[in-house]
């Protein structure tokens, strides 16, 4: 029998043998996010020539990005092979080394299985429920692109998806979170998701998606908590939430920084929805908060479901809420992407506390974006 390490190793070099071959070109990139992608005559020659002999043989440039990922992640091979260990179910454990190959190789080597005409179709229909002309228009720098963005937030109506719900968003947003349902894991039964009369925590509030999408699944006798505090975030939230008033009284703000201590005074610059804290480059400052203080302080007979996307911040988010987590053993839906040891400490961190968790993990788009480490207390 082949040792977990073992197991992973295998896994992820018969991944990366078998996606050597491939050469995607636009059916695998997002160009409503990032643009055109980036080409020089060499990379231009190259694509012609994989597109020509597609799937027998290819060119592979071992190009420089590629050495670097190489590097990036090789220190984290043993943590990974734990977390591999430590995922509940086998589509889990392919979606760790999917993840790491798509890491190494990039787009033109390696799909993701969501990557499929059904996500096409999906990103189409969810632009088509755009409802009248009227739009909030939104700016902040984008470090990763090198440029400021300005884009308008779109005004949708979402009653022909299921949901009675209208809303300021972007199509990407509105599709990966109502209509591929990213915070639900749905490769189990039962599913893991947030259900009606639950208590949830939001953390990464941001424009009010997640806030209402949560409010409308805990229905009349449930409570969503949900944090932000960026004051652009917090003044298109208020918005959203004002255009759902049957929605809008499950809701309560926390205008803070979810971290593993409170009352700190962190630095930030606002990003909109990719703002973070403590990146050395903010001159704008927040106070912290923790879970565990928002229970205490609120009174919280339980937690049903902790959410977080907070770019980066989401390991100190979960020590803080340690004693939440101790307590009520919550459901938990962590985003694990925004830095590359994620995959490897926020599992451990759960490991660690020794509470009975089962963990998953699912990825929602065709990029590196929107991995989701999911949680829910074994059976006893």
């Amino acid at each position: 029998m082949l040792t977990s390490k073992t197991a992973f190793s295998v896994a992820l070099m018969q991944e990366l043998i078998g996606d050597m071959p491939n050469w995607y070109g636009s059916e695998n990139w997002e160009p409503e996010l990032f643009g055109a992608p980036r080409t020089s005559p060499k990379s231009w020659l190259i694509t012609k020539f994989n597109e020509r002999f597609a799937g027998r043989i290819a060119i592979v440039p071992i190009e420089s990005s590629i050495r670097q990922n190489v590097f990036s992640v090789e220190s984290l091979l043993t943590g990974l092979s734990d977390t591999y260990e430590l995922s509940t179910d086998e589509s889990s454990k392919a979606m760790l080394v999917k993840l790491l190959a798509y890491r190494i190789m990039g787009y033109r080597k390696v799909k993701f299985p969501v990557n499929t005409p059904l996500y096409w179709s999906e990103r189409r229909l969810a632009k088509s429920l755009v409802d009248t002309s009227e739009a909030v228009k939104v700016e902040f720098h984008a470090p990763w692109l090198e440029r400021t963005l300005s884009f308008d937030l779109s005004h949708f109506a979402l009653n022909r998806i299921g949901y009675p719900i209208e809303l300021f968003s972007t199509a990407s947003g509105i599709h990966t979170l109502f209509i591929a349902r990213q915070y639900e894991y749905r490769k189990r039964t039962p599913p893991i998701q947030a259900e009606a009369g639950d208590c949830v925590i939001d953390g990464g509030g941001c424009w009010g998606d997640t806030a209402l999408y949560f409010a409308h699944a805990v229905g009349p006798g449930g409570r969503v908590y949900t944090f932000e505090f960026v004051p652009n975030n917090l003044e298109v939230l208020r918005r959203n939430l004002h255009l759902n008033v049957q929605l809008e009284g499950r809701v309560k703000i926390v205008e803070a920084a979810l971290w593993d201590r409170c009352g700190e005074q962190l630095e930030y610059a606002a990003r909109g929805p990719a703002t973070s804290l403590s990146d050395g480059s903010g001159s704008l400052r927040v106070p912290t908060t923790t879970i565990d203080e928002l229970v205490n302080s609120q009174h919280l007979a339980r937690v049903d479901l902790i959410k977080m996307d907070i770019e980066g911040a989401e390991l100190r988010g979960l020590k803080g809420a340690e004693e939440t987590i101790r307590r009520f053993r919550p459901k938990l839906a962590i985003s694990a992407y925004h830095r590359h040891e994620d995959l490897v400490v926020i599992p451990d961190y759960l490991a660690s506390l020794d509470v009975g968790y089962s963990l998953y993990l699912d990825h929602f788009t065709i990029y590196e974006g929107e991995t989701v480490l999911f949680a829910i207390p074994k059976q006893v």
